[in-house]
């Protein structure tokens, strides 16, 4: 059996899942990081109770890179890498360490070691240490690069400088245009007619009809925008925004975008309406309101902005001190 001291990282298709991957990557102590990309066919959509420590789910094109020598740790996110993990795992008789972020649920117990939001409330085990939100690839680093990178552009522009990072359809709701409707009649209140200027962006969840009643309410707002949407893969300024940003609005139904935006220390105002906001998410927010992250955005005055402070949440950071302790 043959073995070596690499890292394999378990990068799919799902970006939320490689920033977080990639986000703790960062601070891992190795140099001998390889990624191993992966696709997934249809058998992915079974629970994990019938994957257990196997890759039927993964396409065959890519399980080629499953082989010997085996590495001494894998990290995977979201519950489809998990079987892969401890497959590999058991291929290499135990040699390889598993880690997994986000609950993979069964089969969990030969994972060595998950890290899961708290507001999941996942019982207590031996393998499991909560975190207070995703990980992500944002640091000091990141930002200052984008901050150059964006200056020219954004340096102009009417402070305060608020970034808007529209979220969209879930599994159990739809972000409909009438609630876009609110969010700007929300932002025209916290302005009160303040010259400002708007960053605004959408996501992958973001739906036409939403992007659409966007556009048509920003024709009735006097401050400068500027609109980037997901479907323009070319130049996306989202981090640009965050480091550009002297005030963050996040709509709650992303944990991720929340997440990132809690990782700049800036000011965090968060969009959540009852009807679209399910019960884990509305715990997450309620965490980052009770530890002064975030303020809700129809009760925030714009003349406070001062007074929100916080240090940034890296997640990343601590995950990456753990697993350097534990298995590096």
């Amino acid at each position: 059996m043959k073995y070596n001291n690499n890292i394999w990282l378990l990068i799919d298709d799902r970006k939320g899942n490689t920033s977080q991957i990639y986000g703790i990557a960062k601070h891992i102590n190795s140099k001998n990081i390889i990624e191993k990309k992966i696709f997934y066919n249809n058998l992915a959509s079974l629970p994990n109770i019938f994957l257990c420590k196997s890759i039927p789910h993964v396409k065959n094109k890519f399980k080629k890179h499953f082989k010997p020598p085996w590495p001494k740790l894998v990290i995977g996110c979201g519950r489809r890498s998990a079987p892969i993990g401890l497959w590999i795992k058991k291929q290499s008789k135990g040699f390889s360490k598993c880690v997994q972020i986000m609950w993979p649920s069964y089969p969990h117990k030969n994972i060595d070691l998950i890290f899961t939001p708290q507001h999941d409330k996942i019982p207590k085990k031996n393998n499991v240490i909560n975190i207070f939100s995703s990980p992500n690839i944002i640091d000091n680093e990141l930002l200052n690069h984008e901050y150059l990178k964006w200056n020219d552009k954004f340096k102009k522009l009417p402070n305060p400088k608020i970034a808007v990072l529209l979220g969209g359809n879930t599994k159990k709701h739809v972000f409909q245009p009438f609630h876009i409707i609110n969010l700007m009649n929300q932002i025209k209140l916290l302005l009160k007619n303040k010259k400002a200027s708007l960053l605004i962006t959408t996501s992958r969840r973001t739906s036409l009809e939403c992007i659409e009643m966007l556009k048509k309410e920003l024709k009735n707002f006097s401050n400068d925008v500027i609109l980037w949407e997901y479907k323009n893969n070319k130049n996306n300024p989202y981090f640009g925004f965050l480091t550009h940003a002297n005030l963050i609005i996040v709509t709650g139904d992303s944990v991720s975008q929340c997440s990132e935006a809690a990782s700049t220390g800036k000011p965090l105002l968060i969009f959540a309406p009852e009807d679209i906001t399910i019960k884990k998410h509305k715990e997450f927010h309620e965490s980052l309101y009770n530890n002064n992250v975030a303020k809700k955005l129809e009760k925030f005055n714009i003349n406070d902005i001062d007074k929100l402070k916080y240090k940034p949440i890296n997640e990343s950071l601590r995950i990456a001190k753990i697993i350097n302790e534990k298995f590096l």
